[in-house]
């Protein structure tokens, strides 16, 4: 099992691939920290050591829920899947996601209450269900996480190492404190900007090679304790690159719980789907 905080899968976290570019990774992180000029000094008061820079990082509070529209674009193993998305997450492990036509009209649904989870196309004939494991919950937004680390992600928080002692360094290039965390064979890095001690990325690799990364942009534009707008997170292994930007978006209104439950649609047939068949494999591509 993956060493990453609540309870990671491995269905995506094999060794890297050749050909994946962590130059565009490093280009998009500086995008996404724009406003921060280059040589930026180091902070003078705050956390400055790796325990405290992380726990200030993890101490910023999200969102209780977030409900409203996104655009998401995926590249899998070279094939594109672009979506207008509606988006309905709650904290720690609930989440409905609809993909919709550009006039709003559902085309699939995922939803889950972070033990179980359904997915169907409308129209299809077949309705998916089983345990909200990390493939299940890729079938519809390939991010490959479970569900109390998809929620956080979106909202801003990726997964991190478990019981590894961070180390800091100064990144005057981006403004941001760098952490890195090793727990053989796993070591991440940790990106995070005073003061508002948001994380602008993370990578992770496994006997040095990079497996994974996230990072964050556009900070702020939904409040001071908003999530990120922008999003991208890469798996190496199965050639995934997913691009989210939140839009109109309501935080932390009261959403009930049944949307987290969506029944499949009586007359079509269940299929329960076992956690060690990827979501990728199960769909053909």
């Amino acid at each position: 099992m993956t060493p990453l905080t609540h309870n990671h899968s491995t269905t995506r976290t094999s060794a890297g691939v050749a050909g994946y570019s962590g130059a565009a990774f490093v280009a998009f992180l500086l995008v996404s920290s724009a406003g921060c000029s280059g040589g930026a000094a180091r902070p003078e008061s705050g956390p400055t050591t790796g325990p405290d820079v992380l726990a200030a990082a993890r101490a910023r509070p999200l969102p209780r829920t977030l409900s409203g529209t996104a655009r998401m674009e995926a590249y899998v193993d070279g094939t594109a899947r672009k979506a207008d998305l509606l988006l309905i997450i709650a904290t720690p492990d609930k989440a409905q996601i609809q993909a919709m036509t550009p006039t709003m009209e559902m085309i699939a649904v995922m939803a889950t209450d972070g033990q179980r989870f359904s997915s169907f196309e409308r129209g299809g004939q077949v309705c998916r269900v089983g345990r909200a494991c990390a493939a299940n919950m890729a079938r519809l937004v390939p991010l490959g996480l479970p569900p109390n680390e998809l929620v956080a992600a979106i909202l801003g928080l990726p997964p991190i190492l478990e019981d590894a002692e961070p180390e800091a360094s100064w990144d005057a290039e981006r403004g941001a404190w760098k952490l890195g965390l090793a727990k053989p064979p796993w070591r991440q890095e940790l990106w995070v900007k005073p003061p508002q001690m948001v994380i602008l990325a993370s990578i992770l690799y496994r006997d040095g090679k990079r497996t994974a990364s996230i990072a964050y942009g556009t900070h702020g534009t939904l409040g001071s304790d908003g999530p990120p707008r922008k999003m991208r997170m890469r798996w190496a292994d199965d050639k995934v690159d997913v691009s989210i930007e939140l839009r109109d978006v309501d935080l932390n209104e009261v959403i009930e719980s049944d949307a987290f439950t969506v029944p499949c649609p009586r007359g079509m047939a269940q299929l329960e789907l076992p956690c060690e068949q990827t979501a990728t494999s199960a769909e053909g591509h």
